[in-house]
């Protein structure tokens, strides 16, 4: 996808190969319930909330059947590697993106009150020195914190001392409350509440973190599955979620 940007894309495989690795299966290999075709596809934890949502939704809907099974970054990839379909972040698939294709975008944005009483157009707004009281919060990882890193891309040098991890749903509300001017999230992280607007930063200036479906060789299931993907269904659920299209 053209305006994913490489630096993102390190970043979100770096990070997210630390955070899973001990999480079970959810689900079973490929099977047939009272002649019901069954497909599994394949995610990892970060994910699963999203993911299960969307096979709940197409399962209601269809009269073919798809399972999920919730494995650890190293399975899932070789999973797809031999031919099972999976949900995951486009950065682990590496060249290999081919034959995928983007469901969704997780990217950056300026949570701030109704009004926007501080006027606050850009990262400009979290850098040192600006006075205006604001929260940073992003996942961390071996190149720094995500939200950092966004504010430094967008020519802005971030002032560390308002940057944290897990900090979301605080912040967030903080911002509703009127205590901070401005608050930099990530929009799968947290729902926006009632008194808090949306400053969006342009792609060119976040980190854009993309989720792709990778199909397997035609069958009834999966192909299926793929086709109900790219319906209004699955955006609501993708949407709920805070993903973009």
């Amino acid at each position: 996808m053209g305006r994913t940007n490489p630096l993102a894309l390190t970043v979100v495989a770096a990070v997210l190969s630390g955070c899973g690795g001990d999480d079970g299966r959810a689900a079973d290999a490929p099977s047939s319930e009272g002649g019901r075709p069954v497909a599994t596809v394949h995610t990892v934890p970060q994910l699963e909330p999203v993911v299960r949502g969307l096979v709940e939704a197409y399962d209601q809907a269809s009269d073919v059947g798809v399972e999920l099974a919730v494995e650890p970054q190293n399975d899932v990839v070789q999973a797809v590697s031999q031919g099972t379909p999976a949900i995951l972040p486009g950065a682990w698939l590496g060249g290999d993106d081919a034959e995928s294709m983007v469901i969704g975008r997780n990217l950056a944005i300026i949570a701030v009150p109704a009004g926007n009483p501080a006027e606050v157009t850009g990262v400009d707004a979290f850098a040192a020195g600006s006075g205006l009281d604001t929260a940073m919060c992003g996942a961390d990882s071996p190149f720094g914190n995500f939200a950092a890193l966004v504010v430094a891309k967008g020519g802005a040098r971030p002032d560390l001392a308002r940057v944290s991890s897990g900090c979301d749903a605080d912040a967030v509300t903080r911002v509703a409350r009127g205590d901070l001017a401005a608050a930099l999230v990530f929009r799968t992280f947290v729902p926006i509440p009632d008194g808090v607007e949306v400053v969006s930063i342009p792609d060119d200036e976040n980190l854009v973190i993309d989720v792709r479906y990778a199909p397997v060789a035609a069958n009834r299931s999966t192909d299926s599955f793929q086709e109900f993907l790219q319906s209004d269904a699955a955006e609501q659920v993708l949407t709920q979620q805070g993903f973009l299209p």
